[in-house]
């Protein structure tokens, strides 16, 4: 369980129901990671220690756990959902939800066309997408009833103490895990682009890497042009709400997404952001009231926005103010469970609070 955007959400719908009074589990298949300290403590948790793809060892271990315990609903995030649908092949009653976190556009299609979650598709009783695009693709896409597959927010959960540190220096945070939709080297080129300019900022890049090459190839631009004073790569952080409170903006810099999780976070932690025309990204800071939008792949516009961020001081953190009340009222964990359980009674899947 890394520090991606889809397993932070698997944490926080786990506390968000647990806190709502059901009993909820989680089973990570490989590793047990840094987010599980992040649990609430009355979650049961559980590691599979899963080493391969086809790892039967793993797979009876999660077949006992689901005899055992008896849930009514298996949640599946992502690519679990093809051990998912395994286990329901063992447990035919068993109510099978899956949480679709890919973002989607032509590229990815044409890349990963998905035409066996086509077929599986028929042991799904419901499907939870992180945008309405993607929800309308799975309608148009598979033999599904509509009403079986809603569009949820991702919601944030962070443990934020104390007041938020004030810099000098602009503080930048970049937290995104490093794999090429990310946008990592479009944001090297803004930093380009800005130090040409003398702009004055410290970077911080914070994520899991990945994509080993993509790594490397950022860590040989930072050393070949001499950036190191300005730019830092923390890896994956344990306790982002303590690393975003010392920072002053916030950077979405994606090819494509769904919904990020570190947007919200972001917005909970006060932070002035910017981010790219993606998934829903601009619908959730407003279309520019509660923030930046800026094009995809365009780094001049980037650094336009980070440097006009910078210097319009007032109005910028009026936007955050605003957007952090925003995410609170809209995006939080009570507006999760309460979209969840209309959605499994609309769907007839049984499950009511």
């Amino acid at each position: 369980m890394e520090m991606g955007g889809a397993e932070r959400m698997a944490v926080n719908i786990a506390n968000a129901l647990s806190e709502d009074g059901l009993a909820s589990f989680l089973v990570v298949s490989r590793k047990e990671g840094p987010l599980a300290k992040f649990l609430l403590p009355q979650v049961g948790f559980f590691c599979l220690g899963k080493r391969k793809s086809l790892d039967f060892a793993a797979f009876k271990k999660l077949i006992k756990l689901v005899k055992d315990i008896e849930p009514d609903v298996l949640h599946a995030h992502s690519t679990s959902i093809y051990w998912a649908v395994a286990v329901r092949l063992f447990f035919p009653k068993l109510k099978l939800v899956w949480h679709d976190h890919l973002g989607v556009n032509e590229e990815v299609i044409k890349e990963n066309p998905r035409n066996e979650l086509k077929i599986l598709s028929k042991f799904f009783h419901g499907i939870i997408t992180v945008n309405s695009e993607i929800r309308d693709w799975w309608i148009k896409t598979i033999d599904f009833s509509p009403k079986k597959i809603r569009y949820i927010k991702n919601f944030p959960f962070l443990n934020i103490e104390g007041e938020k540190v004030s810099n000098r220096i602009p503080i930048i945070l970049h937290v995104a895990n490093f794999r090429k939709e990310k946008g990592h080297l479009n944001l090297l080129k803004a930093v380009e682009i800005l130090i040409s300019q003398q702009f004055d900022f410290r970077l911080k890049l914070i994520g899991q890497i990945m994509d080993e090459e993509l790594y490397q190839e950022i860590k040989k631009l930072i050393d070949s042009n001499g950036w190191a004073e300005k730019i830092s790569i923390l890896g994956p952080v344990e306790d982002i709400g303590k690393v975003l409170q010392s920072g002053d903006i916030g950077l979405v810099c994606s090819d494509r997404e769904g919904l990020p999780v570190a947007l919200l976070e972001y917005g909970l932690a006060g932070l002035k952001v910017i981010s790219t025309d993606v998934g829903i990204c601009a619908e959730v800071l407003g279309h520019g009231k509660f923030g930046s939008v800026v094009p995809a792949n365009s780094p001049d516009q980037l650094a336009l926005a980070i440097q006009h961020v910078s210097q319009e001081i007032n109005s910028s953190e009026k936007k955050a103010m605003d957007f952090q009340y925003h995410v609170k009222e809209v995006y939080g964990s009570k507006q999760f469970l309460t979209a969840y359980f209309e959605f499994f009674r609309e769907a007839g899947l049984g499950l009511e609070n």
